[in-house]
């Protein structure tokens, strides 16, 4: 081919690309341009002749222009294509991807310079875009990773490669679900679905590192869609949040176990969250309720002007607050109230700790009573510590020992006022308080002037509430006077139970001898009916009779008498027989008595295995079941019944009956000497008088019950029981 048409041929070419051709000098002059340059400059190929192709770059980048320019008319080749900020004609700045060539002749020598480009401002500005975005996911807390809709990991930033312990280039291509526990799995379906219908996705779950050790995160889910709009994966952000809801639940469980009242209100007074309730209510009662809604309106009102006196000043303030349950009951607490600022600074809510002082407040209110009755109180009341210095002397002290308060406080207790010949009992005592014992015992105390005095000393141990012993507390009582009396009350029953033997003994000798002359009477009125037969007229006969019956009468009651001074004067019961003897020997005794009046005696089975005094027990048995015998309601059929039961000091015999009964005022009298039942039976009314003693001698006691006249009788026997 000709030269001309293979340049016409060439021109043509670089007329029809797209990209702009420049063509220069050797001396950086433009030679050439074709039609996209001139669009690219936006300036005619007439407007660019001749200028430096350095022009034509912005001002940062013409410096650099020069240099390649002188490169290439030095032969150099420039490989790789060039990315340069050029300048159009109306000023504005664009990023063009640039190709430099020297231009050769045919002999290879350099004759100018080739400059080939395109505007690539989009791509710059994209490639700098997702450099900036790469930075901020190279730096982001958060582990941010991609998955295709299979739930396949495509993209693993590095901040997932330090929480995770994975590199990216091993867990890329791996199901994403590995990085979560095994029962927290969502699957790949699920996820998108759930993505699909909400948009973006947030959630809690527990995830697992390469090592299997687990921790809580929180995952945020957006989907990727392609133009069409369709999704084609996720990205997913991943916060490790363990340490903050560990701090959580530490702190919620500390608000939950603090002995205040916590809460949190909005700005109107409304309780946002507590820890607890207020007064008698429960913390679900208390939320998003106005304390006016659930306090007195006193209470409410003077509440809310300590809130408000709160936002105004801007800081914590601490108020007492008192104010009576629903139920009656007295609270009162301290309130430290103090704003919580939102992020403009401004207060957004108000905090509330409350502390209940109501047991403190009565406590000190029993303290103040306490103190009041120790400083009133006419006994000495003294507290030791641990050392056994005295700690506290009170008014009563003072006077009792004749020493002041500032005297005795720090001295040692046991010098001070026990008595030395009695230190080392004192310190045995002190012992027994020591290990938790309160005592009383009486002891002699030494006042200040020397001088002793017989005191009652109550002793108790001072304790902490965990236990520890930190000293302890004694009661002096001044028992001067008591003693007297008490000698004087034990001389004066000394002296009763003297008279009272004499007594005795004066009885039983007295009956003794009034046996005989009454004896003589009975046989000599005996004797004169029988030998004067028919010649006594019946007036005479009666009076003698009378003085028979009389005589035997008296006999009777002086017999009584004799038993009973015997049973005053008698030793210590003989045998001892298990219960069952005794019974049985008071019954059988009564055997012809209880055929005679038809009378029906039972006893209850089995009887306690305890012994008692087989004599007392069977002759206290024998008079009050013949006495339940003798006093019957006409017309009905006796019966007693018998019943034993034993405790652990003694044993009780019950005899029931359905006799005549016994009036509020009988159940004591019949116990009484010569005393007997509302009834006409024969008797010397000494019988119960006799048992009562018998069984008090032996350190019982015989009582009698009865619902009233016509209704029975219970009588109780109680004997000490030996096993």
């Amino acid at each position: 081919m000709a030269e001309p048409a293979l340049t016409t041929m060439l021109a043509a070419v670089a007329a029809s690309v797209p990209d702009a051709v420049v063509v220069s000098g050797l001396d950086g002059c433009v030679r050439y341009v074709n039609p996209a340059a001139e669009r690219l400059f936006g300036s005619a190929a007439a407007e660019l002749a001749g200028r430096h192709v350095s022009e034509l770059s912005s001002p940062p980048e013409r410096e650099r222009s020069r240099e390649l320019a002188t490169r290439l008319a030095a032969g150099e080749r420039v490989p790789e294509p060039a990315v340069m900020e050029l300048l159009r004609r109306d000023g504005s700045v664009f990023s063009a991807e640039v190709t430099l060539s020297p231009l050769m002749d045919d002999d290879g020598v350099v004759t100018g310079i080739v400059a080939v480009g395109r505007d690539v401002s989009d791509r710059v500005r994209a490639e700098a875009q997702a450099a900036r975005l790469r930075a901020i996911v190279d730096a982001a807390a958060e582990a941010i990773l991609g998955v295709d809709v299979d739930g396949t990991i495509l993209f693993f930033s590095p901040s997932a490669e330090r929480l995770f312990g994975w590199p990216a280039e091993e867990i890329v291509g791996r199901s994403g679900d590995e990085l979560v526990v095994p029962e927290h799995r969502l699957g790949a379906e699920a996820l998108f679905a759930a993505v699909a219908a909400k948009g973006i996705l947030r959630r809690g779950t527990v995830a697992q590192r390469r090592d299997g050790t687990r921790f809580e995160v929180e995952v945020s889910t957006a989907p990727i869609r392609d133009p069409s709009g369709t999704i084609t994966g996720a990205a997913m952000t991943v916060l490790d949040v363990s340490d903050r809801l560990r701090a959580q639940r530490l702190l919620d469980r500390i608000i939950e176990h603090a002995p205040n009242s916590i809460a949190l209100k909005d700005l109107e007074g409304r309780y946002l969250l507590t820890n607890r309730g207020g007064g008698d209510r429960t913390p679900e009662e208390m939320i998003g309720r106005l304390d006016s809604e659930m306090f007195p309106a006193d209470v409410a009102a003077l509440s809310r002007a300590q809130e408000r006196e709160v936002l105004a000043a801007g800081v914590p303030m601490t108020f007492s607050l008192d104010f009576t349950g629903p139920s009656g009951r007295d609270y009162a607490f301290v309130v430290t109230r103090f704003p919580l600022p939102g992020p403009d600074g401004q207060p957004e809510a108000i905090g509330v700790i409350a502390s209940d002082v109501s047991e403190l407040r009565r406590a000190e209110a029993d303290q103040a009573q306490l103190a009041a009755l120790v400083q009133a109180a006419p006994d000495a009341i003294v507290a030791r510590d641990e050392e056994g210095r005295i700690a506290t002397w009170n008014p009563g002290a003072e006077a009792m020992f004749g020493l002041r308060a500032e005297e005795a406080i720090g001295r040692s207790y046991a010098e001070l006022v026990v008595p030395e010949d009695e230190r080392a009992l004192f310190e045995s005592q002190l012992a027994e308080v020591h290990r938790g014992r309160t005592l009383t015992v009486r002891s002699s105390r030494l006042r200040h002037d020397g001088s002793h005095f017989p005191a009652q000393v109550s002793m108790a141990p001072l304790t902490l509430l965990d236990g520890h012993w930190r000293g302890s507390l004694a009661l002096i009582r001044d028992i001067t006077d008591l003693d007297a009396a008490e000698r004087t009350l034990e001389e004066r029953a000394a002296q009763l139970e003297r008279s009272n033997a004499e007594l005795e003994r004066f009885a039983y000798a007295a009956s003794h001898d009034l046996q005989e002359p009454l004896q003589s009477i009975q046989l000599s009125a005996g004797a004169l009916i029988a030998t004067t037969g028919e010649r006594l007229e019946p007036d005479e006969r009666e009076l003698m009779t009378h003085i028979d019956a009389a005589a035997s009468r008296l006999s009777g009651q002086i017999r009584s008498l004799m038993q009973v001074a015997r049973v005053a004067l008698g030793g210590a019961p003989a045998e001892r027989v298990p219960v069952a003897v005794a019974v049985r020997d008071a019954v059988d005794a009564l055997r012809a008595a209880a055929a005679e009046a038809s009378a029906e005696v039972v006893v209850h089975e089995p009887l306690p295995e305890v012994l008692v005094p087989r004599t007392e027990v069977a002759l206290v048995l024998q008079n009050v079941i013949a006495n339940a015998i003798k006093y019957r309601r006409p017309d009905v059929v006796p019966r007693v019944e018998v019943v034993a039961t034993v405790t652990a000091e003694d044993v009780e015999i019950r005899v029931a009956d359905n006799g005549v009964g016994l009036t509020a005022e009988d159940l004591e009298r019949v116990f009484g000497l010569f005393e007997r039942g509302p009834t006409a039976a024969e008797g010397t009314g000494m019988g119960l008088a006799v048992a009562r003693r018998m069984l008090e001698r032996l350190g019982g006691r015989l009582e009698a019950a009865s619902p009233g006249p016509g209704r029975g009788s219970v009588f109780s026997l109680r004997v000490p029981a030996a096993r």
